[in-house]
């Protein structure tokens, strides 16, 4: 009897010694690695943005003869001047966007992007003192100085974009875009012009014009989008737009160039024109939903 509880007693030792041995494998074993969440860039996406438009533009003033009575060439010549002037612009650009994406590859996205913004504060001024007739060949002709002031303003502005982008990491596109740009412009010019170096000096004349409309152009630039989530991405953008140009009247202006001592004296009808280039910048930021 005291044989088999001693041989019964080691055999439960052997079987503790053994399930001792096996759990440190057991507690301390890894856990399998977490899998890297997959982006899918594929499908539809809207949202929205807000961001700077601004830049410089330009603004050419024109004034050229159109009729004379007993005006000399040289006279002539004077009376037709054009001045040039840069203008500056900022203001707040916002709106909303909708595209779709189409991931050829883990490298390559392209797609297209529509949007639609609305501006406050992208008022645009010019103001410049344009001789329209220099002293060039005798003290008693009359120089023609004119005050021009010109303001321009984008009410809004829409795109239609491609887009094609690399991805440098899965959750980050870069990439480049370009196509139609459209907006509603409006401008206006008032010129104020006076006559000095005459005895008899005609009275200072007040003339303007004006244009409205929607003009239609291009638009390129590029940006970066994070995608923080199966849904949601962050974008940093830049683009530049370019509506053309608008020429318009501004008034007919009647100069007495006085008498000289070349050829006479007479009268020179002016006619004057501005020009001006709807163009900017914008940086901005904006967020997307993507449905896939």
């Amino acid at each position: 009897m005291k044989r088999i509880v001693l041989t019964a007693a080691f055999a439960a030792l052997g079987s503790a010694s053994a399930l001792a041995a096996d759990l440190p494998s057991r507690t301390y074993a890894k856990a399998p690695a977490m899998a890297a969440p997959a982006y899918n860039w594929s499908g539809w996406y809207g949202g929205l943005n807000a961001g700077w438009v601004g830049g410089s533009g330009s603004v050419s003033n024109d004034a050229s003869i159109v009729s004379t009575s007993s005006v000399p060439a040289n006279a002539q010549a004077m009376a037709s001047g054009a001045t040039n002037t840069a203008d500056k612009s900022s203001g707040f650009i916002g709106g909303g966007q909708f595209g779709y994406n189409y991931q050829f590859s883990h490298l390559f996205v392209a797609g297209f992007e529509a949007d639609f913004q609305g501006l406050s504060g992208a008022h645009k001024q010019s103001s410049s003192v344009t001789p329209l007739r220099e002293n060039r060949e005798s003290d008693n002709i009359a120089p023609v100085v004119t005050n021009s002031t010109t303001t321009r303003d984008l009410s809004y502005l829409g795109t239609l974009r491609a887009r094609v982008g690399v991805l440098v990491v899965p959750s980050f596109l870069l990439y480049a875009t370009g196509g139609l740009a459209y907006g509603g412009v409006k401008s206006d010019t008032t010129i104020a012009q006076s006559v000095t170096n005459t005895k008899n000096p005609p009275p200072s004349t007040l003339t303007s014009g004006s244009f409205s409309g929607t003009r239609v152009g291009y638009v390129v630039g590029g940006g970066g989008e994070w995608m923080l989530s199966s849904n949601w991405s962050a974008k940093l953008e830049y683009l530049h737009y370019d509506l053309g140009s608008a020429t318009y009247a501004t008034g007919g202006l009647a100069n007495d160039v006085g008498p000289t001592s070349l050829e006479g004296s007479g009268t020179a009808a002016v006619a004057t024109s501005s020009k001006v280039r709807f163009n900017d910048n914008i940086v901005r930021v904006g967020v997307n939903y993507h449905f896939n």
